[in-house]
């Protein structure tokens, strides 16, 4: 019985407690980084709702690029976002 509540709160801990940790490492100013995602590269905003993966789909999300285009996949974003 121990051993099956300690594997249950690490499980919980790390879907559910561990999101609030993030925070500590953001920037106070709220951005839309790039995360590589089930084999495909998604945009999602740094704090909120869709920050989240597992919960809520990204803003937008792409299989076009390969993992080493860095490049690439920074313009897609930045068109995506209106920036340039």
């Amino acid at each position: 019985m121990n051993h099956v509540a300690t594997r249950s709160y690490w499980w919980l801990r790390r879907r559910a407690i561990a999101v609030r940790d993030r925070r500590l490492y953001r920037s106070d100013r709220p951005g839309f980084p790039l995360w590589r995602e089930y084999g495909g590269w998604a945009v999602r905003p740094d704090r909120g709702w869709r920050s989240i993966r597992w919960v809520t789909p990204p803003l937008y999300y792409t299989r076009e690029f390969a993992a080493d285009d860095v490049d690439g996949v920074g313009d897609w974003a930045m068109e995506r976002l209106g920036i340039g």
